[in-house]
Formats: C-alpha cells, sequence, structure tokens
C-alpha cells in the first residue's frame, strides 16, 4: 500500500482519498484557520490563502527566516518553540491570546516524516470566541442546532454521559418537543 501522495492529472491521490489541485486550494481559502508553514530551515514558506488576510505582507515574507516576521521581543519566544519543535520536546506548543476583541487559539504543530525527521512547523491561529462563548453557556450539555436544543442522536450523547455519570435510565427524560435555546420554550417539530 502506497502512502505517499501522487499527483496525475490535476489531482493529488493521498492514502485517504483523491482531491483536484482546485479543491485542495478551495479547501484551504475556506476553512476557519489561518494556516502558516515554516520548513526545517526555519523559513517561512507557505500560508493559507483566506480571504481575510493580508496577502501582500505575506508574500513579502515568503522565503524568509520566520524569526524577521516577528517583532524583537518576540523572537525569543519563538526561537523557544521551534527549538522544542525541532528537538522533539515538543510536538504541540499552544498560545492562547486575546487579539482585539476576541480570544485566538494559536498551536505551533511539529511537522515529521514516517522515519520521524523533522520537516517543519505549521502553526494553526484559530478565532475560538465563538466556541468560548458555547462553553460559558454550557451549551456543551445540551444538542443545539442553529439556536435549538434538539433529540435524537444528540439526546444519545447525553442519555450516555449521564449513565456514565451513574444516572438512571429511568431518570432520564426525552423531550418529546423541541426547544428553542435561547428562550426555553417548546418549539413544535
Amino acid at each position: 500500500m502506497c502512502t505517499e501522495p501522487t499527483f496525475e492529472r490535476g489531482a493529488i491521490t493521498f492514502f485517504s482519498g483523491r482531491l483536484t489541485l482546485k479543491e485542495a486550494v478551495a479547501i484551504f481559502a475556506h476553512m476557519p484557520y489561518e494556516l502558516d508553514y515554516v520548513n526545517k530551515n526555519d523559513e517561512y514558506v507557505w500560508y493559507s490563502p483566506n480571504p481575510w488576510r493580508d496577502n501582500d505582507r505575506l508574500q513579502k515574507r515568503l522565503t524568509h527566516s520566520v524569526l524577521g516576521c516577528h517583532p524583537k521581543p518576540v523572537q525569543p519566544l519563538v526561537k523557544q518553540i521551534l527549538k522544542a519543535l525541532h528537538t522533539g520536546t515538543k510536538d504541540v506548543v499552544e498560545s492562547p491570546q486575546v487579539m482585539g476583541d476576541h480570544r485566538v487559539l494559536i498551536r505551533y504543530y511539529a511537522i515529521r516524516d514516517a522515519q520521524n525527521q523533522y520537516l517543519g512547523a505549521l502553526q494553526v491561529t484559530e478565532d475560538v470566541e465563538r466556541i468560548c462563548e458555547l462553553c460559558e453557556a454550557r451549551d456543551f450539555e445540551h444538542g443545539i442546532v442553529d439556536g435549538k436544543i434538539i433529540d435524537g442522536v444528540s439526546a444519545a450523547s447525553i442519555h450516555a454521559n449521564r449513565l456514565q455519570k451513574g444516572e438512571q435510565l429511568a431518570d432520564i427524560q426525552t423531550p418529546d418537543k423541541t426547544q428553542d435555546a435561547v428562550s426555553g420554550a417548546s418549539v413544535e417539530q
């Protein structure tokens, strides 16, 4: 079984499936994350072309040392992260931050080949404000889709979680109607 991707007739065949080059580019452009890749020589060599990013600024940084992409006060931290990823001390480094009025999680992943040789680092920047709001509202305790508490698969997950906590099946009630997550009012299905 071949695990190395191949490229033929405008498509990349991976072990896990096949994408046209056009589809791969579109996937990167539509991801709700910013992806940045630094090669094994710590050169900034690729970024995801998301529509909200400053392409002019990022294009100018390509093939330059990643340290030059950061302000001097942050460079020692960048060096420390890269060293940990290079040496295998860490495979992932997380950096939660507040940018403007949004909570953001930046993760740095060591990218290694099948022989565990370091190829580079992938920086994934994600706006987690909405996820934090859902956690604070305790929405993960319900199955909520488009602002409504639902039953079905989500209810099954809730029941399974409650059973794991020791509740008896008879104590678990399944709602007959969907509830609006904001008002709590019953909504006919």
